[in-house]
């Protein structure tokens, strides 16, 4: 004889009204719903339906604030627009959702009043990181999702949901890809220039050193505008002067590097690539860096001409801004590290033995308002080392970071993983530059 179905099963499939509704017909859907909004079941007073999760990184484990958590109404995806955009974050969810909510320094977040059904559709984002899970609600209950304890990663590949589309100057020192790697992208994307991968590889290295096949020379990027602004994140990681002298001389590279922040790219420099923010016209005026210039004069200095630096030992002592929503959530963030981090006495270590000076910020900040998020004392004067700004200031739309502390020096003479460097865990400038990233390539505002 076979058993009836438990109670459990068929409101899970069907819908309860309320927990002692028997097994009767399943109460109407509300009037004018649409979507998965009719699948909201109606729980009996001081109940309702709630599903608990956690959001990391791709790599499964780093846990990710102020990531967005919905279930759309229409039960699918709406693409995501391929070109550039202000990504604004009073509408961080693409299509409309019948659930939403944002996660916590720690990832963790729970979705109310969600609809109820065997295959039900959460969508984790962050910025154009985006994936979709089916998961199983049950009606009128608080439950966690029925996955690896609970936790939804990011995608690692194209298969498994949506990434930006990423550009990496490979340089002589730092590795921004290496970082990437680190935080679980598959290795099946990075390539080269004109690649089907997330992460086109283009060399910023000097002229003779090994490159990938179709790595092209960084000017291919920055004199070619179409190219440029098929980028949703450009990282120009710390090197010499092999190609950015000359392409800092051609003012349509200039513009380029300016029309590519106003229409939502967001860019990322490192160390001596400083000119690629302080010789731009319409970005210098953010940032001035140590260099005999006085701050008043808001056109772009001389170029290459920072004060190299590195007397002050190895770690420097760094602490996190804490005047901004942004450094107290990063504060907490290291506070909850394997190995804590105290938000006031941050090592940073691996400095090139010459290494560039912010002299400040903007002193007119209602004009060109920028956020710290790490600083230090170095020769007797508090400076900014890690920097983000918003652009154009009156309808923000980009973003760039720029930071002096940055990844360890790639490994020489090899070419993309080999070049990573091997063992040792993270350093923690690595981890900030890793909260950092997901901050850079986050919708511009507050969420909601």
């Amino acid at each position: 004889m076979k058993r009836a179905a438990p109670l459990w099963t068929v409101c899970l499939l069907l819908g309860c009204a309320a927990a002692d509704s028997g097994f009767g017909e399943p109460p109407p859907p509300p009037p004018g719903c649409q979507g998965l909004a009719c699948q909201i079941p109606r729980c009996a007073a001081g109940q309702t339906t709630v599903v608990r999760g956690r959001v990391t990184a791709p790599n499964g484990s780093d846990p990710l604030g102020q990531a967005v958590v919905y279930i759309p109404q229409s039960g699918q995806l709406t693409p995501l627009p391929t070109g550039l955009g202000c990504e604004l974050c009073r509408d961080p969810v693409v299509g409309r959702a019948v659930a939403s909510t944002v996660t916590d320094l720690e990832g963790n977040f729970a979705l109310r009043g969600t609809p109820a059904g065997t295959t039900i559709p959460v969508v984790v984002q962050k910025g154009r990181f985006r994936r979709l899970y089916q998961v199983p609600i049950a009606p009128c209950q608080d439950q966690e999702i029925a996955t690896d304890g609970g936790k939804l990663a990011l995608p690692r590949r194209r298969s498994e949901g949506d990434l930006p589309q990423m550009a990496v100057a490979a340089g002589d020192h730092d590795a921004i890809e290496c970082v990437l790697r680190d935080l679980g992208l598959d290795p099946s994307e990075f390539s080269g220039a004109d690649g089907a991968a997330a992460v086109h590889l283009y060399d910023n290295q000097t002229p003779g050193m090994p490159t990938l096949p179709g790595q092209l020379a960084l000017p291919a990027l920055l004199t070619d505008r179409e190219r440029l602004l098929r980028y949703h994140l450009v990282f120009l990681n710390c090197s010499g002067t092999a190609y950015s002298q000359l392409l800092l001389a051609d003012p349509q590279v200039r513009r380029n590097l300016r029309d590519y922040v106003a229409a939502g790219g967001r860019l990322y420099a490192t160390d001596w690539s400083y000119d690629f923010i302080q010789q731009v016209p319409e970005l210098a005026p953010f940032l001035c860096f140590e260099d005999g210039r006085d701050c008043a004069l808001t056109t772009p200095h001389d170029f290459h001409a920072a004060v190299a630096h590195g007397g002050d030992g190895d770690p420097l002592q760094a602490s996190v801004d804490l005047s901004t929503p942004g450094g107290r959530a990063l504060a907490a963030w290291l506070a909850r590290l394997p190995s804590p981090v105290a938000a006031d006495n941050v090592p940073i270590t691996d400095l090139l033995p010459g290494w560039v000076l912010l002299q400040q910020t903007a002193a007119d900040q209602s004009r060109f308002p920028a956020t710290i998020w790490l600083q230090s004392v170095v020769r007797g004067l508090r400076r900014p080392l890690t920097v983000t700004f918003d652009y154009p200031p009156e309808a923000v739309c980009g973003r760039v970071l720029f930071s002096s502390a940055h990844t360890r020096d790639r490994l020489p003479q090899r070419t993309f993983p080999g070049y990573c460097p091997l063992g040792g865990g993270a350093l923690v400038q690595e981890q900030i530059l890793e909260f950092l990233l997901f901050s850079l390539s986050d919708c511009v505002g507050t969420i909601g």
